[in-house]
């Protein structure tokens, strides 16, 4: 009768050693699932959030040197580079809106871009009524208009600039509780990993005590 209590307990073993694979597959499985979902997460902070930011500083930059081209033609004279220099920055804003279109926008994002789109466009027809009524009574309203739309231009860039905080602050908190949970996960597979354990040493425990009990045949010695 050894062999069943050998059999058994050795079942019971097998089937313990069992869950721990089971268990450690599942902790594999998940933790290749979050690596992923990391690698995700950092490619869209870089690539929508930081790379967008720095189109928004750039788109920023142009505007003010269209800005201080056009305050030195009204207010100083200086109309020397103007055209071209407005024709320079817009060609610039134009690369960096087709880039920052490729990017993955919120709904919120693509509100706006699409809003500052419309103002560009707006401001670059009030910049060429500005160039055709150079030193004529027409420069001055001109001039307003192209203010308001700067100003307006400037808001809509403040809103992308705000988003992009709070998408980045979005996607921090994410990684913060994938990684949390793959923490706790592992933490409950090293408790069962070694309750089990501890079950197996007292299944072969019993089973050499049990053992132990059944007399033996002298004349098998």
């Amino acid at each position: 009768m050894r062999w069943v209590y050998s059999l058994k307990h050795k079942t019971k073993a097998a089937l313990l050693l069992a869950v721990i694979m089971v268990l450690v597959l599942a902790k594999n499985t998940l933790d290749n699932k979050t690596v992923t979902k990391l690698g995700t997460s950092f490619a869209t902070v870089y690539e929508d959030r930081l790379l967008v930011e720095s189109y928004i500083y750039q788109l920023s930059g142009h505007l003010y040197q269209k800005k201080m081209l056009l305050d030195n033609s009204f207010y100083a004279g200086n109309d020397g580079k103007l055209s071209l220099g407005l024709k320079e920055n817009n060609t610039a804003i134009a690369t960096l809106l087709t880039e920052f279109g490729k990017t993955e926008l919120t709904q919120s994002e693509a509100r706006y871009l699409s809003a500052f789109n419309q103002n560009h466009r707006a401001l670059q027809t009030l910049e060429n009524q500005y160039l055709e009524e150079l030193g004529g009574q027409g420069a001055k309203p001109a001039k307003q208009k192209l203010d308001a739309r700067f100003q307006l231009a400037t808001n809509y860039l403040n809103h992308l600039s705000s988003i992009q905080v709070a998408e980045g602050k979005r996607l921090n908190d994410s990684t913060k509780q994938m990684m949390a949970g793959s923490a706790v996960l592992t933490q409950l597979a090293f408790v069962l990993v070694i309750g089990i354990g501890i079950m197996i040493q007292v299944l072969i425990f019993a089973s050499k005590s049990k053992l132990s009990k059944f007399p033996q045949n002298p004349m098998l010695n």
